[in-house]
């Protein structure tokens, strides 16, 4: 009769001499660790793989947390609506005289600078430049020499819009105005005439006699093509 080790595999035969070694040397290091007196170490784990070889698991350390990778911090952008923008007019001694649109607390000298600056002949000096803006404000910048017209930088907006054949000097114009009868103050009601510029046309006529049309105006110094063309509207020759 054979004996239960006479039955057994080569393979299982192979796994048990694999594990009685192992015992073996665990126990041998237990006891030479307990003679010494010192602290013994957590109790590895061992597992038997298929093929009869042991893996050891080390569990002596702690547990290595996962690293979930952190979300970067991302700020929320609140767009703040835009703010209501002044509308101002700059006539006079600018580059580039017409209506324009401010930020709120802009100055006198916010609105001459998006008018494209002064020319060389502005009489800044007679203007307040630190002044803070109103909606629908006229900014005259006058020329050296030149008496500017009142209340041309006034706080108070006009209570109603005047239509667009009227100015706030004189709403009695009605446009488009005779060349050969218009007066100095029905000349400035034109866009972007100022009382300098008015006060040429009369003497100019006066000179030499009656606007035979209206391109004559190219012939009055400070009147250019561009000037010319946004005048058009408003005037005519009789």
């Amino acid at each position: 009769m054979y004996s239960i080790w006479e039955k057994l595999e080569r393979k299982e035969r192979a796994t048990l001499l694999s594990v009685y070694a192992a015992s073996v040397v665990l126990a041998g290091l237990l006891g030479y660790g307990w003679g010494r007196g010192e602290p013994t170490h957590p109790v590895q784990t061992a597992s038997l793989s298929a093929g009869g070889l042991a893996e050891v698991v080390d569990l002596s350390q702690p547990p290595q947390p996962e690293a979930h990778s952190a979300k970067p911090f991302e700020p929320v952008v609140v767009e703040n609506s835009p703010s209501e923008t002044l509308v101002v007019h700059v006539a006079g001694a600018v580059k580039k005289s017409g209506v324009y649109r401010l930020a709120p607390n802009s100055r006198v000298a916010d609105a001459i600078e998006q008018a494209g600056g002064a020319t060389a002949n502005a009489d800044l000096d007679a203007l307040n430049l630190a002044e803070p803006l109103v909606d629908g404000q006229k900014i005259h910048v006058p020329r050296k020499g030149e008496t500017p017209p009142p209340n041309t930088t006034a706080h108070k907006p006009a209570a109603s819009p005047a239509p667009r054949t009227e100015t706030p000097q004189a709403t009695t114009v009605r446009f488009p105005i005779d060349l050969n009868t218009a007066t100095p103050e029905q000349l400035e009601a034109i866009p972007g005439i100022g009382p300098v510029l008015a006060q040429r046309i009369v003497e100019y006529r006066k000179m030499h006699g009656k606007f035979q049309s209206v391109d004559d105006l190219l012939e009055v110094h400070g009147i250019g093509r561009k000037r010319l063309e946004n005048m058009r509207p408003y005037v005519t020759v009789k």
